[in-house]
């Protein structure tokens, strides 16, 4: 953007960016805040209001008037839908949103990772069908696609980098599968954790600009958002905690020895209770026997969750959030997962690390995901560089 006499110049994006977050809402403070000439706000509101992505405030005259309150312009957030999806080893979550991320309606069932992609993506399809019915949306009113995926994904691609677990995904262009049926709708494909971190800080927690997420299912990842903004790393490998070598001779599904996983994942914990002759497999299966008061259920999650405690107090020693919040499956388990984390946050950090800490359980609980997903792809719909780009196209 250029300076005009000594004020920046911006599209209607950064309007539509300050309207939407509430900075300025009516035509002076827009003006104010801005600093674009009164006329030139005037004729990109005028766009704005056309492309549907503003409307009127409760109470607001249509039109201006002398001696009448300001018009007070809001976000039009059902100015279209996003269409998201979380998947999981063996179920997968979908949704439509409105443009805020606000559920309108969510579906989903089982699914089988290991059966590669293609099959995946086409139950995928079937369920973004089925939530369009539910929510009385056309194909014509979606905006984007978001999913969340268990692996990876390296950011330059958005393909999933996880070629000893998920090897079959390896690099597969998850965006150009869903290219035929929804043409010119961007795809945006992230790691589960990130987006859940996302959606978690932007939902629950705006007013912290520094957040941990652990995903703690039958898998274990983590998201950050630090500054207010999702932290990727360079690659997109950010938060890859349950790799992390704690030590132990156990073998990980990675191919690595000593993995925070091989203790502490759903996997694991259902193996060794398997062990003592527990028939568990799933993360549902460690819940139950959980709150069902299993002793042994009990001192594995528990555990668990001190392990990834050890791991969480190591990143609170480096990065001293203000929140930790834990999500996933196992969460499910009463708080003796919570209990764990806890326990060894506490125990091993630095006191004024943990002086105003937050550790919780996910508000946004199940819906982490498809949350965290929709709020990805909104933020990158209505940037204000995109809104630009979109208002100079009609």
């Amino acid at each position: 953007m250029g300076i005009r006499n000594g004020r920046a110049a911006a599209g209607a994006g950064h309007l539509l960016d300050m309207i939407r977050n509430q900075r300025a809402r009516t035509r002076s403070e827009l003006v104010r805040a801005s600093g674009m000439a009164r006329a030139t706000v005037e004729n990109r509101l005028t766009g704005l209001l056309e492309a549907g992505y503003i409307v009127y405030g409760a109470g607001s005259p249509q039109a201006p008037s002398v001696g009448r309150p300001a018009e007070v312009f809001e976000f039009n957030h059902q100015s279209g839908v996003i269409l998201a999806a979380e998947l999981g080893p063996e179920h997968c979550q979908v949704a439509v949103t409105d443009l805020a991320a606000g559920i309108l309606a969510a579906t989903g069932g089982p699914v089988d990772m290991e059966s590669g992609p293609e099959q995946v993506l086409r139950q995928v399809g079937e369920h973004f069908t089925t939530a369009l019915g539910l929510a009385d949306k056309a194909v014509a009113e979606v905006r984007a696609v978001a999913l969340a995926v268990p692996g990876t994904v390296e950011t330059a691609t958005s393909r999933i980098n996880a070629p000893t677990m998920m090897s079959r995904w390896y690099e597969f262009d998850l965006r150009d599968f869903f290219a035929d049926r929804f043409s010119g709708i961007p795809v945006f494909v992230e790691n589960d954790a990130h987006v859940m971190a996302l959606g978690e800080q932007r939902k629950q927690w705006p007013d912290t600009a520094d957040l941990l997420m652990v995903n703690a299912g039958m898998s274990i990842g983590s998201g950050l958002v630090l500054g207010g903004r999702l932290f990727r790393g360079s690659l997109g490998a950010a938060g890859d905690i349950g790799h992390l070598n704690r030590g132990g001779g156990r073998v990980c599904r990675c191919g690595s020895v000593g993995c925070l996983e091989t203790d502490a994942a759903g996997w694991a914990i259902a193996r060794d209770l398997r062990s003592m002759d527990r028939g568990a497999r799933t993360a549902a299966d460690i819940v139950a026997l959980t709150r069902a008061g299993d002793a042994d259920a009990v001192a594995l999650v528990r555990q668990a969750g001190r392990a990834i405690g050890a791991v969480v107090a190591d990143l609170v020693g480096v990065l001293n959030p203000s929140v930790v919040t834990v999500g996933g499956a196992l969460v499910e388990a009463r708080d003796t997962l919570l209990a764990g984390i806890r326990e060894a946050v506490y125990a091993r950090s630095h006191p004024l690390s943990t002086r105003d800490l937050r550790i919780s359980h996910s508000l946004l609980g199940a819906d982490a995901g498809l949350v965290g997903a929709a709020t990805l792809a909104s933020e990158q719909l209505l940037a204000p560089e995109a809104i630009d780009a979109q208002l100079s196209r009609l």
